[in-house]
């Protein structure tokens, strides 16, 4: 009985032991897979990386390319609070190409990455921030999928149907699809816009598509849909009713106020007001882009407005 247990015993050790010896034969081959993918990695980025860039060389490049001038600053802060050693400060001026922007500053970092960030001289009413594909940072935001785009980039916005028409356009798909490889990301902010590229020719090329932008952004985004109005007419009986007077003169019902912030829609507001198509009722134009970026409902009858 004491041999049957002692061939039992060591029949059980003789198994833990094969299992002890293969799992740290897959622990060494996982991890020599590791080391030899992180040492293939190291050696594709070295060769990336083969070109370092300088501060000097870099501003040479973009003043050549832009014909400006500007100011060295000698310590400056990121917005992740990285510090750099120095930034230069394009000013721009109205008569400007790159008018747009009303100032432009350029920094080197690790003598690798260009980051532009360029305040816009009238805010844009759309956002969209662009993250290379291959980026391991994971986002607060919920990200959309554009066709094409979604292949490469990580993709985050509020207002996805807006930008989603915009990429419509193949110039501006196609300009950002031929330099992705050199993008780390694009913010593309109502106040500023910020980018990090590995080459100075794609900072370049991506500023003059982000101004192709700008144009498609700041393009009335409700003209198709939403119509101007030169007149009000009263909500209950659609009588022309006066501006100037708080009540229809046929039914006696209020004057039609703006369905959004819920004011008056005085005479001088003309230009700015328009019409719903589905309902019919009115808004300052203003609020309902304010309103288009929260919502893809009418304020009033709740109608889909998502692809004005």
């Amino acid at each position: 009985m004491r041999d049957l247990d002692q061939t039992i015993l060591g029949v059980i050790l003789a198994v833990v032991s094969g299992i002890v010896l293969v799992f740290f034969a897959l622990f060494y081959h996982f991890r020599y897979r590791r080391r030899k993918q992180l040492h293939y990695k190291d050696t594709v980025r070295k060769k990336f990386f083969k070109k370092s860039l300088s501060m000097k060389e870099t501003l040479s490049y973009f003043s050549n390319n832009w014909d400006l001038s500007g100011k060295l600053v000698e310590e400056v802060y990121t917005d992740r609070y990285e510090h750099v050693e120095e930034a230069y400060i394009f000013n721009i001026e109205e008569s400007h190409k790159l008018s747009s922007f009303s100032k432009i500053r350029l920094t080197v970092e690790d003598g690798k990455y260009i980051r532009i960030r360029a305040s816009w001289r009238e805010s844009i009413p759309y956002s969209i921030d662009f993250r290379a594909k291959k980026s391991n940072i994971e986002w607060y935001l919920l990200g959309i999928e554009i066709p094409v785009m979604s292949e490469v980039y990580r993709i985050f916005t509020q207002s996805p149907n807006i930008w989603k028409k915009i990429f419509k356009d193949n110039i501006i798909l196609n300009r950002f699809l031929d330099v992705h490889k050199s993008i780390v990301f694009i913010f593309i902010r109502e106040e500023y816009v910020e980018l990090l590229v590995l080459d100075e020719r794609v900072a370049i090329d991506l500023i003059l598509t982000v101004l192709l932008i700008e144009e498609a952004v700041r393009s009335p985004t409700l003209e198709t849909k939403a119509t101007k109005v030169e007149k009000l007419r009263c909500y209950n009986c659609r009588d022309f009713i006066d501006p100037t007077e708080e009540y229809c003169n046929k039914c006696n019902s209020p004057r039609p106020i703006c369905i959004v912030c819920h004011l008056d829609l005085r005479i001088t507001e003309m230009k700015e007001i328009v019409t719903l198509p589905c309902c019919g009722v009115y808004a300052h134009r203003s609020h309902l882009n304010k309103w288009l970026k929260i919502k893809s409902q009418c304020p009033n009858c709740l109608a889909d407005i998502s692809d004005w």
